[in-house]
């Protein structure tokens, strides 16, 4: 959010023409210096008039401000790898404590719940697929229509008037989900990947979000049900059922605080794991759109090491924000132990 403030050509705000507000770097990382030249050296001399305009990382092929494109790229990094990590919490976590706390023997139903499941899951599927096919792939429709079978699936058996009483009919949604699980582990995840870029016809952040949440999120969905299922296993666990207190109560209240630290390990993780997908698919040219300068082109720029500046800068950058993630992660994983 604060690139365009550190890195920009234009200026911030202006009180008049006199007195503008302008950015700390007065590059942004689509314009081009066309006076000092492309792949400029950091330590090479520069036509400037003042050491406000000097490229303090050098330029790169086509005379785009190194520095400029750091930090615009460390926007987008941040952004795919917090938001991937955070719809991968939410489904994975949630999905993991469901499997944990009903197992396969929690929830019973009607068997016109089974029918209402069977008819929402298909008419969910075939719109999805029909929207596809008619009018091409578009990732919010999907997303949208997802969230909306999900949540009227889950409607149909964890809302209390079907609850009230219980069916003949177990729904197993523990194997199910560790059928899931293996599937997703039985694939290799750049196969995937690679298969899942190929689908999307406009390259956008969104789309790398949208695949690292796919390929991602069974990790969270483990762990939390390996985790719930300690937890489960406590006199306060069994004490808060005896005495009648809701599900969802016991859930978010009584469960969730207790793993995650957990969870939190998997989160800084999750995030180092994300940046350096993003960086490798950038490296590779695939994902991301051609105009869009992140750390993974830049180094991409520079592989043959005719620019030495346009491969260290970026790579330092990786290694720092991958190994502060990385202590952070060993911080909370030491405090779980010895707690």
């Amino acid at each position: 959010m604060m690139a365009p403030f550190l890195a920009n050509d234009k200026p911030i705000i202006c009180l008049s023409n006199d007195h503008c507000l302008k950015a700390i770097i007065p590059y942004s990382p689509s314009s081009t210096d066309l006076k000092d030249g492309a792949a400029l050296s950091p330590f090479e001399e520069q036509n400037i008039d003042s050491w406000r305009y000097r490229h303090l990382l050098g330029t790169d092929k086509i005379g785009r401000d190194v520095l400029a494109g750091m930090i615009h790229g460390t926007r987008i990094s941040l952004l795919i790898g917090f938001l991937s990590v955070f719809f991968t919490f939410l489904l994975g976590t949630s999905s993991g404590m469901l499997a944990a706390y009903y197992k396969d023997e929690g929830i019973k139903v009607h068997g016109y719940q089974i029918i209402l499941l069977a008819v929402t899951t298909f008419l969910g599927l075939f719109y999805l697929v029909y929207d596809a096919i008619f009018y091409g792939f578009n990732l919010w429709m999907f997303l949208w229509m997802v969230i909306m079978l999900f949540s009227i699936n889950m409607f149909w058996v964890l809302a209390p008037p079907f609850r009230k009483k219980p069916g003949k009919y177990t729904l197993p949604i523990d194997a199910i989900l560790m059928r899931i699980i293996e599937l997703r582990k039985s694939f290799p995840g750049i196969f995937l990947l690679l298969a899942m870029v190929s689908i999307f016809v406009v390259p956008s952040v969104w789309n790398i979000i949208f695949i690292i949440t796919l390929l991602g999120w069974t990790e969270f969905a483990r762990h939390a049900r390996a985790e719930t299922f300690s937890v489960m296993e406590t006199n306060y666990i069994k004490s808060a059922q005896i005495l009648g207190i809701s599900d969802f109560r016991i859930l978010t209240r009584h469960i969730l605080p207790v793993i995650m630290p957990t969870l939190a390990v998997l989160v800084c993780f999750g995030i180092s794991g994300a940046i350096l997908l993003e960086s490798t698919l950038s490296f590779l040219g695939i994902g991301l759109p051609v105009e869009m300068v992140t750390w993974g082109k830049m180094m991409a720029e520079g592989r043959q090491m005719q620019h030495w500046w346009l491969v260290v800068f970026p790579g330092l950058a990786i290694f720092t924000i991958i190994l502060s993630l990385n202590t952070v992660a060993d911080y909370f994983q030491n405090r779980t132990q010895n707690g």
